[in-house]
């Protein structure tokens, strides 16, 4: 089948980045022909910033070009893309937060896939509406999102408060719950090669805190680790930081780390992956329910840190290990049921 993948695929982020690269890997892997469709969604810098983002950018696209294998002529809008869609089998929208228009904004509706002749199949796979719950916003109306997720033919979600959105709000009460793409993968060795392991204790913040920062460095101390920043320009007292690094580079730091310390979803699947005893610093509980959701899935959601924790208590937990054998367990199981849903893509009739 050929299919057109609509992702959040352009950001210079870590997460939406590797989130892209799985999503088209897996699709590949089970026999489908996968093009992401090239809808611009600009950056929202300033111009300074731009210009001091810059080496992060080039590296990723350079990832980018070598790894995303098909790409759609270019869309800067709905209209052109409505004008023009791309001609496959499947339109799939996700995953990330791609049902999020706070993120997606004019293009909001685009990614509720409004656009295409109905003939061709409409799915998707571990879209997040990135809240707890739907607020009805300026890019889209609670109408038409609604008209539009009944247009799908297999609809499915990442977090358990998108499962329950999607009831209340819309009225879909058949929906899979599916665990993101990039956790289909055991490792990332086609990426990384063989990781070496360090005596670091490896620090990604998507939000600054020199709170976060001066119980890192005390627990760096305590533990005679290095701290080490990755994925941020900021430059930290005391805190090491080789930015920018490229998403292989960024994968990596996490894979070696001896303990890790973040508020990002990604880093937090990473770390599972790769075995790493970690914890996630929860920024607020709004913004939290997608890690939660993953969390008590794998049965290890007492990871999760608030802000107002002690360094002392952080490192305890940073210390309590993770029994990896049973996470990564219900880890096959959900993987099973998710390559399920997504192999139920060959039993539509149009």
């Amino acid at each position: 089948m050929k299919i057109a993948l609509l992702t959040i695929h352009g950001a210079d982020n870590y997460g939406a980045t590797l989130q892209a690269y799985a999503t088209q890997r897996k699709l590949e892997l089970l026999g489908h022909k996968v093009e992401i469709v090239d809808l611009d969604i600009p950056n929202p810098y300033s111009s300074l910033k731009g210009v001091l983002l810059y080496p992060k950018h080039l590296k990723f696209e350079q990832f980018r070009k070598k790894h995303y294998h098909h790409l759609t002529r270019h869309y800067n809008s709905l209209q052109e893309l409505q004008d023009n869609p791309p001609v496959v089998d499947c339109y799939m929208v996700g995953s990330d937060q791609t049902w999020n228009p706070d993120i997606t904004r004019d293009k909001a509706k685009a990614f509720f896939l409004d656009f295409g002749d109905d003939k061709v199949i409409r799915t998707c796979y571990a879209p997040s509406f990135g809240m707890q719950k739907w607020e009805e916003g300026p890019w889209i109306a609670t109408v038409d999102a609604k008209r539009l997720l009944h247009r799908f033919d297999m609809i499915c979600v990442r977090e358990d408060d998108g499962v329950r959105i999607l009831s209340e709000t819309f009225g879909l009460d058949d929906v899979t719950q599916v665990i993101d793409p990039v956790l289909h993968f055991d490792d990332y060795h086609e990426l990384v090669g063989n990781v070496s392991q360090t005596n670091e204790l490896i620090l990604y913040k998507l939000t600054n805190s020199e709170e976060f920062y001066e119980k890192a460095r005390h627990i760096a101390d305590d533990l005679s680790l290095v701290a080490r920043s990755i994925g941020s320009i900021r430059r930290i007292s005391g805190i090491k930081c080789g930015y920018p690094e490229g998403v292989e580079a960024w994968i990596r730091r996490i894979a070696g780390a001896k303990y890790v310390m973040t508020d990002s979803f990604h880093g937090m699947v990473f770390s599972i992956l790769y075995r790493r005893q970690f914890i996630m610093y929860a920024r607020s509980p709004k913004l939290t329910n997608r890690m939660v959701s993953l969390l008590k899935l794998l049965g290890i959601e007492d990871r999760i840190v608030v802000g107002t924790a002690t360094a002392d208590e952080i490192r305890k937990k940073l210390m309590e290990p993770i029994e990896y054998n049973k996470v990564h367990e219900r880890l096959e199981l959900l993987r099973a049921d998710s390559t399920a849903y997504l192999m139920g893509l060959n039993d539509i009739k149009k």
